[in-house]
């Protein structure tokens, strides 16, 4: 499965905005990772920096577009490096990789003359030396701009200006929907690309009224003024009944302002914005919603089969409606419904006397997958190399989203050794669990992760932090303390700031991952630092080093680096063992602790790592697939994969 588009986000080191743009490209196109349950348009983001010595290596995608977006600023004008990478990316350009500059700096476009020629983003066209795309309403002008060349470019037609449809009553005594529509009509005429379609002056002479009313639906986007009379005209509703059947992206903006008796039933599952006067935010979310149905039709449309029904939106009653006879799965996007929903979908379902399947590109790669509570160990933790790939902290958290997400879905619970630092990968779980417990409105006392605590940190565990993790659905475990550890100081907290303080701490960290893995049916491993840690081992190594050798089944992500990174070119031969032990001498402190261990009878086995094959993950994936899960950086195509192997060895553990 392919993604349509993947877009990529060129900046130099220096770039004032560079790290803000990533995170607001992110948010707009992919997913908002602060509110993991919201609907994202699924858009993978990667980034490529540098300063004018070294730039980091544009991320491999097999996504079917890829657009480059190349953010020039001064101090990229300036730069040799970026100007040769920008002449060598146009070069090699084909029909499915889009170019576009956008303007940072007054004289940005003459950084190459091709790019000047091809298709850019200006949000201002002052002579200003700097421009930043955070000023004044910048952002919302470049959010416009990008989105219609996302749409031209996941369309095929670059040429094709998009059309607004503008749905309103007449009837209000205020005339607020005809007003409102004249202005919007007025906006896209002079501040955008877009064209629109706005009332009776629109049909052509000698053409019957309705067929092209519904013509003109068919081909547009769907905008809906939603004032205090549309619900009860006729042509109001007809014009949103023939958006719905034909699966046309729809926005209502609330214009109410009275009672009305009864809203328009068949407008409920659509997204819906207030009117402030600013019709720029309220064309970028119809966009928005254009290039989501846009890319999801066509991601979901290269897995179905004639029995499947695709819908770029989620599922509601009215498209039941609309099932042709042979149709037995109703596909729709990621992220997954909630079972109160899909409970009343299946009841529907059930009473046609058909049994219609309800699922997302995940569940259908990884159908029937039920892990019937099983325990799932999650090795994950920043990498230092994340911007080295062009992987930004917002895609590695959203990996973590995904897989969580999914592995509750399927009915799994999870297991992490966290040690409860603030904004760590714990307070993401916790949040998950948390949200995931109100959603399916669980029991109070069902938990979804267990978190082990190791020695000494449970003593320094506060009891407001024991009442919040349990309100979040977070049982907290006590690991038993390392061998290390004397009696008299079990309930004590040390500070790791002597050999002997090192190795208590590094013996019950030891004796967590072994009751971790005790406690666990699998282990998925991601990213993880390989200097700068507490320990024998960086965690992620001493973790996989554990579950390997009780022959527990271990995914290995490797494309967001690294320690998993390094395990798997350990395992492809193309880096060895000792790789581990150099890369975490770079802490001087720690070669102290190690030599100190080795003088004391205290073996740290980075030996164990060698000769390691893929055959030893005894996962259940074919060596292909590990490969891939080696290599990936899509995170559907990596959650499916585990989901895939977590379902084969259920039964297993």
């Amino acid at each position: 499965m392919k993604t349509p588009i993947t877009v990529h986000a060129l900046y130099h080191h220096n770039n004032v905005d560079g790290a803000k743009i990533y995170s607001a490209l992110y948010s707009l196109l992919c997913r908002n990772v602060n509110d993991p349950f919201s609907d994202g348009l699924d858009i993978p983001v990667y980034f490529t920096t540098g300063d004018n010595n070294y730039i980091s290596t544009i991320t491999k995608t097999s996504s079917v577009k890829n657009v480059f977006l190349i953010f020039i600023d001064i101090n990229m004008f300036c730069s040799e490096q970026w100007r040769n990478l920008i002449n060598e990316l146009i070069k090699s350009a084909d029909e499915n990789i889009e170019i576009v500059g956008v303007k940072q700096y007054k004289n940005a476009f003459s950084i190459n003359k091709s790019l000047g020629e091809i298709q850019s983003i200006v949000v201002d066209e002052s002579s200003k030396e700097n421009i930043s795309l955070f000023d004044n309403d910048n952002w919302e002008r470049f959010t416009t701009q990008l989105l219609d060349l996302l749409i031209r470019t996941v369309s095929g037609k670059r040429s094709n200006a998009l059309k607004v449809f503008i749905s309103h009553s007449k009837r209000d005594k205020d005339g607020i929907g005809v007003n409102a529509a004249k202005e919007i009509r007025n906006f896209l005429a002079s501040d955008t690309k877009l064209n629109s379609f706005f009332d009776v002056h629109d049909i052509l002479d000698g053409y019957h009224f309705g067929t092209q009313i519904k013509e003109h639906v068919k081909n547009s986007a769907f905008l809906i003024l939603f004032t205090d009379t549309y619900s009860s005209r006729e042509w109001c509703k007809i014009e949103a009944l023939t958006a719905k059947q034909e699966q046309v992206p729809i926005l209502a903006v609330s214009m109410l302002r009275n009672h009305i008796d009864r809203a328009f039933p068949y407008i409920g599952n659509i997204p819906f914005s207030v009117c402030d006067g600013d019709w720029r935010k309220v064309i970028n979310i119809l966009m928005r919603t254009v290039l989501d149905q846009k890319v999801q039709k066509e991601l979901l449309e290269s897995i179905s089969d004639e029995e499947t029904m695709c819908i770029p939106y989620p599922p509601e009653a009215f498209n039941m409606s609309l099932l042709d006879d042979n149709t037995r799965r109703i596909l729709y996007p990621e992220p997954p419904l909630g079972n109160e929903e899909l409970d009343v979908l299946k009841n529907i379902s059930k009473r046609m006397n058909r049994n219609i399947i309800f699922s997302t590109p995940m569940d259908h790669l990884t159908e029937n997958i039920n892990l019937h509570e099983k325990y799932v160990g999650i090795s994950i933790s920043e990498s230092h190399e994340l911007s080295a790939i062009g992987i930004g902290e917002e895609m590695f958290k959203d990996l973590q989203i995904e897989l969580t997400r999914h592995i509750l879905k399927a009915n799994g619970k999870l297991v992490y050794g966290g040690d409860l630092r603030k904004g760590g990968f714990t307070e993401i779980f916790k949040e998950m669990a948390k949200q995931y417990g109100q959603k399916e409105k669980a029991e109070a006392e069902v938990f979804y992760i267990e978190n082990y605590l190791s020695w000494p940190l449970y003593n320094n565990l506060s009891i407001e932090q024991k009442a919040d993790y349990l309100a979040s659905r977070v049982q907290l475990v006590n690991a038993t303390p390392g061998s290390a550890v004397a009696a008299d100081e079990i309930n004590l907290f040390m500070i790791p700031d002597t050999n002997e303080n090192k190795l208590k701490w590094a013996t019950s960290l030891v004796s967590m991952r072994n009751e971790i893995v005790k406690n666990s049916a699998a282990r998925v491993i991601v990213g993880g630092r390989l200097h700068g840690f507490a320990g024998f081992m960086a965690g992620v190594v001493e973790e996989f080093k554990i579950a390997i050798s009780q022959h527990q089944p271990i995914f290995l992500v490797g494309g967001f680096g690294g320690a998993s990174h390094l395990i798997c070119n350990i395992i492809e031969g193309k880096s060895g063992y000792d790789t581990l032990k150099d890369k975490a001498f770079v802490n001087y402190e720690y070669r102290n602790f190690f030599n100190w261990c080795e003088e004391n009878g205290n073996h740290i086995e980075y030996e164990s790592f060698d000769g390691l094959k893929i055959d030893d993950l005894h996962n259940n994936l074919s060596y292909e697939e590990n490969i891939n899960l080696f290599h990936s950086v899509d995170i559907i195509e990596i959650v499916s994969l585990i989901l895939k192997g977590l379902n084969q060895i259920k039964n297993e553990a």
